[in-house]
């Protein structure tokens, strides 16, 4: 097996990362993305059966052959540097992540890159497991103190916690009043709405709420003070909108009328909000240990979950 030491398409991958990386509008969470394909790359050279000419130059490495077995490996957990449980098949996210790394530092390398089409992400529709569920709420108990969060998240990790631990749907979530929060955040009542109403009455039930939910939704709590603090009025709900929007109700001279932040979420609202951060946080998230990504629609997170409520069930 040849070694990697003195491969000239190395020492050009590496002055393109640090070139990259080196810039003040490179993310954090995107230079550890770069910093995870280099070192796949590297490993990928050394693989029995990988083209010996991707060593000649940084523009080699990035030609359509080289590139192609890089990522056919990548996928196949051929790359990784520890061992996973299952399969091991890399999602289509990461193996996005992956071209898009490839596409910044050919561009930092100012050599060509040839990829393959793109894979479409696909609809995920099985219902998050026990064990995924495992990993995010102890993912949730690490990362809800810190700092650096956006809003946006920091509402995400809240509601992800609170559906982790009671099974809420949309609706349910939106009709959530703070009066609904026990001491501490320990306990959250929610008014189960069953679909066939007809047949089901509404059933209201008290859950408790785990550490890391806890931690997570006072930290929501804390954001959500602020932005509902300039609107001078009470407003009860727990979840809210972190940025202005349009109501869609026309004024005078037809225009939509401006809504401000920290106004209550409706169930339409609050999916589109928990889809369009979870797409962010998915690959942002993507190579760190722990992580699985989370689906992209609320209902799939929420459909798996057997709550066990508090014996104070009562019906309406």
């Amino acid at each position: 097996m040849a070694t990697e030491d003195r491969a000239p398409a190395l020492d050009q991958l590496d002055r393109a990362l640090l070139r990259v990386t080196a810039r003040a509008d490179t993310s954090a969470a995107r230079a550890r993305q770069l910093r995870w394909v280099v070192g796949e790359l590297r490993r990928a050279l050394v693989q029995e059966g990988f083209p010996a000419e991707a060593r000649a130059s940084l523009a080699a490495l990035l030609s359509a052959e080289p590139t192609r077995r890089y990522l056919e490996l990548a996928r196949c957990g051929r790359l990784r540097t520890r061992a996973v449980a299952g399969a091991g098949i890399s999602t289509t996210a990461s193996m996005r992540v992956r071209m898009d790394c490839l596409e910044i530092l050919a561009r930092a390398g100012s050599v060509p890159v040839e990829l393959p089409e793109r894979p479409a992400m696909p609809e995920l529709k099985t219902p998050v497991g026990a064990r995924q569920r495992s990993l995010l709420l102890n993912w949730l108990g690490e990362h809800a103190d810190r700092a650096g969060a956006d809003a946006g998240r920091i509402r995400l990790f809240a509601l992800i916690g609170v559906v982790l631990d009671t099974g809420a749907r949309a609706g349910e979530l939106c009709a959530m009043r703070l009066a609904d929060l026990g001491a501490d955040e320990r306990t959250v009542t929610i008014v189960r709405h069953p679909q066939a109403r007809t047949v089901n009455p509404a059933v209201t039930e008290v859950l408790p709420l785990s550490g890391p939910t806890r931690a997570a939704l006072r930290r929501w709590l804390d954001v959500r003070d602020d932005l509902v603090w300039p609107l001078r009025g009470e407003v009860a709900a727990v979840w809210v909108s972190v940025r202005g929007n349009h109501s869609g109700i026309p004024d005078e001279d037809g225009n939509s009328r401006p809504r401000p932040a920290g106004m209550p979420l409706m169930p339409r609202g609050l999916a589109r909000a928990y889809t369009r951060t979870v797409v962010r946080l998915n690959v942002d998230m993507v190579g760190r240990p722990g992580w699985e990504p989370l689906p992209y629609r609320l209902e799939q997170l929420r459909r798996a979950i057997d709550a066990a409520p508090i014996p104070t069930t009562v019906p309406e």
